[in-house]
């Protein structure tokens, strides 16, 4: 008898333990927390953690533990294969929220889709789906956010012409600048130049030349934020009017812009996945404990990062007591209106497209800070 219920319990632990076990999940984080797409990944990183810390801390997975496995790809996309790879075959990860650039996510995609992992990408162009159902991303597709700016610049701030400057080795880079230019010259804004330089170029005195010289009353500068301010700096000491409209894309909503630029680039307009003033209380709590935890103010990257990190969990929730990357792939599917930090406060996605919706607006450079621009 003793034996007996010597066995019955040993039989019981073991159950137990593989349950514990079952619900135990990995998250995967691929981002780029060095090299030249890490003013994005640094503050999603920051952010996906927080946001983990705080629902864990609430109990919102109920008996099921989450726990994140954040790796720095340094902007590099074969390492960040490599590493998703690993994820999805020896780490046993739920799911991967990254990797940063649409370049990196478009070499991702089939990958992830020969894995059966679900990645959720910052990447803004919507080829990235293209590639299989396993792909997310949760930023709008360039021809949403890039109208919106384009129509605000040709409607409200009206300049004459318009230099386009963009970088010419990412494709989500291409087709920004391609709609913004359209949209505004659509709009009666003729169009300078449109140049292109490649992610890796450095010194823009040739250009900033140019730009001066060509006597464009706007700048478009489609570029990563350290390069936009860098050329912005150049074209201001090769003579470029200090009324000269300043437009970019949403890298310019970074801290990285505001340090490299100083008050040479005060003014500058851009599209925004938020507000920085909150457009909920869920966006205002947020951006008190982000500031908190890391002495800085969060900007739109790390509003980003925050949102994944909700319509992650989210999924992770509803996917079931012992979520598996498939369900979790279904619930993703299922989002809709889900408070987030970004746009208009509500995310959801098309089950068909996969393309998410939540709402751009259009911010300003004012003394340092990021305010609408009305």
């Amino acid at each position: 008898m003793r034996r007996l219920k010597h066995w019955l319990g040993a039989i019981t632990l073991a159950g137990m333990a593989a349950t514990s076990q079952a619900q135990e999940v990995k998250v995967g984080v691929v981002m780029a927390n060095t090299g030249t797409y890490a003013f994005v990944g640094t503050a999603v990183i920051n952010a996906v953690r927080l946001a983990f810390d705080e629902l864990n801390a609430k109990n919102y997975f109920g008996n099921l533990k989450v726990s994140l496995m954040v790796e720095d790809n340094r902007s590099n996309t074969q390492e960040a294969l490599a590493l998703i790879t690993r994820m999805a075959t020896r780490d046993n990860a739920l799911m991967v929220i990254g990797p940063v650039a649409t370049g990196e996510a478009m070499a991702a995609a089939p990958v992830a889709n020969d894995l059966k992992m679900p990645i959720f990408t910052t990447a803004t162009s919507p080829a990235v789906l293209k590639s299989g159902p396993w792909v997310f991303k949760v930023t709008e597709t360039a021809d949403q956010y890039m109208t919106v700016l384009g129509e605000h610049v040709a409607q409200k701030r009206k300049p004459k012409s318009c230099y386009v400057v963009g970088i010419r080795d990412n494709e989500g880079y291409i087709l920004q600048g391609n709609v913004f230019r359209d949209v505004v010259k659509k709009g009666g804004v003729t169009i300078a130049a449109d140049d292109s330089i490649l992610a890796a170029d450095t010194d823009f005195t040739a250009l900033g030349t140019k730009i001066a010289l060509s006597k464009a009353d706007c700048l478009f500068i489609n570029t990563p934020p350290e390069q936009g301010a860098n050329i912005v700096l150049q074209a201001r000491q090769s003579g470029m009017p200090a009324n000269t409209l300043l437009v970019g894309n949403t890298g310019m909503g970074s801290v990285n812009y505001l340090k490299a630029g100083g008050k040479a680039i005060e003014g500058t307009i851009f599209s925004a996945e938020s507000v920085s003033t909150g457009v909920n209380d869920l966006a205002k709590a947020f951006i008190q404990s982000y500031t908190k935890r890391f002495n800085v103010a969060p900007d739109s990257w790390a509003m980003v990062g925050y949102s994944m990190a909700l319509v992650s969990a989210n999924a992770i929730k509803n996917a079931g007591a012992n979520p598996t990357r498939e369900s979790v792939r279904q619930a993703m599917l299922r989002t809709r209106n889900l408070p987030v930090v970004v746009g208009r406060g509500a995310w959801s996605i098309d089950p068909e497209t996969r393309i998410p919706s939540f709402g751009y607006a259009v911010m300003k450079i004012q003394n340092g800070n990021f305010v609408v621009d009305p």
